[in-house]
């Protein structure tokens, strides 16, 4: 055999080696092709727990406070996306949408350095600023995207606070979404819940895939967080109907009499006949004085 043949020999072996190597991995690539994450608020209300359903039923007096926050960012970096003043954008104008509801008297914001979300004891700590700031609602916001920079044939189950997102992962892909729950903190009931989801695509050249990656991260959080406030008005209109029906997971009632100051029925009757008692003996007090009055008088010669 010529050094030409032996050449194409080790050439071939090459190719038939890296292809044997190369489908192994695409075989196990697309075996596991399925992975599950979730989104920062459901790992910071419940943690591996699964979302439970809304079946209880909570009852709210007037006047209802409602506690509104954003979930803190694991990324503390100046350019991490949403900023502050993104943030307080978000909060204000859920904060607008809440004082629709005719019953909710005052929504207050509550910044989010009270909240730690790498503990799992989420439920704990909006009790513990519930308490502090007398409120009968938590509304708690978070962000979190999923970028994909590569092609593939992977596919994401990201479980929100409203279900279910499914992720594919497709050639710089930016998923954005947003969560939003409204919880019951003392019963820890998920009364309310509305989310907005955003796909960004596209392709760029190595040198300028950072910066494009982060035009995605900006126009997807903006995106998502338009569908967030279009998705939770719709959701507040309905819950706000159902809570007129009385369907809701939750039920609004003034507060009754007995709390509002009012006199109960039976101390009312009991006032009433101490009333009447004293006037009958008032007049009968001056009944006799006028007699005795008359009687002095007719003594005198």
């Amino acid at each position: 055999m010529n050094r030409k043949s032996r050449s194409r020999w080790r050439l071939g072996i090459m190719v038939l080696v890296t292809f044997a190597c190369t489908g192994c991995g695409l075989l196990y690539y697309d075996y596991d092709s399925n992975s599950h994450a979730t989104t920062p608020l459901v790992n910071f209300l419940y943690g591996k727990d699964p979302v439970p359903p809304t079946d209880a039923s909570v009852e709210l007096k007037l006047p209802i406070r409602v506690g509104l926050s954003f979930l803190p960012s694991q990324d503390t970096s100046s350019a991490a996306i949403p900023t502050a003043a993104q943030r307080s954008e978000i909060l204000q104008a859920v904060r607008e949408k809440f004082r629709t509801l005719p019953y909710v008297t005052e929504i207050v914001i509550i910044p989010d350095y009270y909240l730690d979300s790498r503990q799992r004891n989420g439920f704990e700590q909006m009790q513990q600023l519930s308490r502090m700031y007398h409120l009968d609602l938590y509304a708690l916001a978070s962000y979190d995207i999923v970028a994909s920079s590569h092609s593939n044939k992977r596919s994401l189950t990201y479980l929100t606070i409203v279900g279910a997102f499914f992720v594919h992962g497709d050639d710089q892909e930016i998923q954005s979404l947003v969560d939003l729950a409204v919880i019951e903190p003392q019963t820890r009931q998920l009364v309310l819940r509305a989310g907005g989801t955003s796909s960004v695509k596209g392709s760029s050249a190595a040198v300028d895939l950072e910066k494009h990656e982060s035009l995605r991260v900006q126009r997807g959080f903006e995106e998502a967080s338009a569908a967030l406030l279009v998705n939770f008005e719709t959701e507040l209109r309905g819950f706000e109907a159902r809570v007129r029906e009385g369907t809701a997971p939750i039920k609004v009632v003034r507060q009754s009499a007995k709390g509002g100051g009012a006199l109960d029925p039976g101390l009312l009757l009991l006032l009433s006949a101490c009333l009447v008692m004293s006037l009958f003996v008032r007049h009968k007090f001056h009944v006799r004085r006028r007699l005795g009055g008359v009687s002095r008088r007719g003594r005198q010669p």
